[in-house]
């Protein structure tokens, strides 16, 4: 094939494809470090004239029969940019036709942010409105498209609101009676304990923060392994926060590991019964478990998500000498996301066994071990207990 269109060359052509595609990311609201990206009504006005540019190079191409073999080369061009694993998932719908449309191309991204603040929001609607005729019926198409998603999102954080206070309620409500009653046993204490850790699980579950998290992972997990650790690679450090947000990307990791099966990971621990069991015989359980690992449990479990090994395989690799970053983030996701077959598992139980023998100085807790009620450690194996053998218990 040969590009025959006077008007630009084919290198010019993908080298501006390329600085389009660079500032779609942007519209989308953030930078590819994942900081915030800063839109004003210049750098809106900016960003459709750069659709009008497209739209109008596209149409003098498509215009006429003698530049057939230069749309082959666009679409040629366009094909291989996206077979790169590094070109995000978010524009996987770039092509000729979606170019044709490049000012509403651009403006589906920029108002597709659900974060704009009103101040962004007037400013993308000015600069639409100066950028050329024919864009007042797709601004308004679009703005009702918003709107709607908009509503949902508000109604739906509201009821999240209500349901973790709730949540929160009642965790407070039997710490308060744990204090009461306990010493005159009018109440077992395992099942305020349990009703407690129950509580403190689901209310990290439902918070707004937790389920933004769980947003941003179902995007970047979506993309293959290559892309995603890149993203992850470019999450900004400094001596100050290196372990802070060395800990955030662990999270994120082990939320991408739950996240296709999010909504039944919820309904689960919610529906979890209380049962009259010790720590120790929890403990026991999850050694049976932890020493019975076989090659068909990890086939059964692994066809739930076929992204979850490799996620594993990363979190292993990075945590191997880093384990105790495992202690600072919540048990129930820690025990929800690592499945019983990985060996990050066998690493994180060896852990809990090693603080269980009393005979170690590294120790975390000084109790014997039919002694653990209630502490940070009793917590990790119930939670473990729950997500690995109660559950299935039931299912069965």
């Amino acid at each position: 094939m040969i590009w025959n269109y006077p008007e630009i060359s084919k290198e010019e052509f993908v080298k501006l494809l390329k600085g389009f595609v660079d500032l779609l990311i942007l519209a989308s609201g953030f930078q590819s470090s994942g900081v915030p990206s800063h839109w004003d009504a210049q750098n809106c006005k900016k960003a459709l004239q750069w659709g009008l540019f497209f739209e109008n190079v596209i149409k003098g191409i498509t215009s006429s029969d003698t530049f057939g073999e230069s749309v082959i080369e666009i679409e040629e061009a366009i094909s291989d940019m996206k077979s790169n694993p590094l070109f995000p998932k978010g524009l996987e719908n770039l092509s000729l036709v979606t170019l044709l449309e490049g000012r509403e191309f651009v403006l589906e991204h920029l108002l597709n942010n659900s974060a704009l603040k009103d101040k962004q929001l007037q400013a993308i609607l000015v600069a639409a409105v100066e950028s050329g005729d024919g864009i007042t019926d797709i601004i308004d198409g679009k703005l009702c498209k918003r709107q709607s998603v908009v509503s949902c999102v508000s109604a739906l954080e509201a009821g999240l609101k209500i349901l973790s206070k709730n949540v929160e309620s009642e965790e407070l409500v039997e710490n308060d009676m744990d204090t009461t009653f306990s010493g005159r046993r009018q109440q077992p204490i395992e099942l305020l304990t349990w009703n407690m850790w129950q509580s403190k699980g689901l209310s990290y579950f439902l918070s707004k923060r937790t389920l933004r998290l769980v947003s941003g992972a179902s995007l970047i997990f979506s993309a293959p392994k290559a892309q995603w650790k890149e993203v992850l690679r470019r999450l900004r450090c400094s001596p100050e926060n290196d372990d802070d947000i060395f800990i955030e990307k662990i999270e994120l990791l082990l939320l991408g590991c739950v996240t296709s099966r999010w909504t039944d990971l919820i309904e689960g621990i919610m529906s979890v019964s209380y049962k009259s069991v010790s720590v120790s015989e929890q403990y026991e359980e999850l050694c049976k478990l932890h020493l019975q690992r076989s090659k068909s449990l990890k086939q059964n479990e692994i066809a739930l998500n076929s992204k979850v090994e490799e996620i594993l395989e990363y979190l292993t690799e990075i945590l191997e000498s880093r384990l105790h970053h495992l202690w600072k983030l919540p048990s129930a996701l820690t025990a929800a996301a690592i499945p019983s077959w990985s060996p990050l598992f066998g690493l994180y139980f060896g852990e809990i066994e090693k603080q269980l023998k009393p005979d170690l100085s590294t120790t975390r807790c000084s109790k014997d071990l039919n002694e653990h009620k209630d502490c940070e450690l009793a917590e990790r194996v119930w939670c473990l207990y729950v997500f690995h053998i109660h559950r299935s218990h039931q299912t069965n």
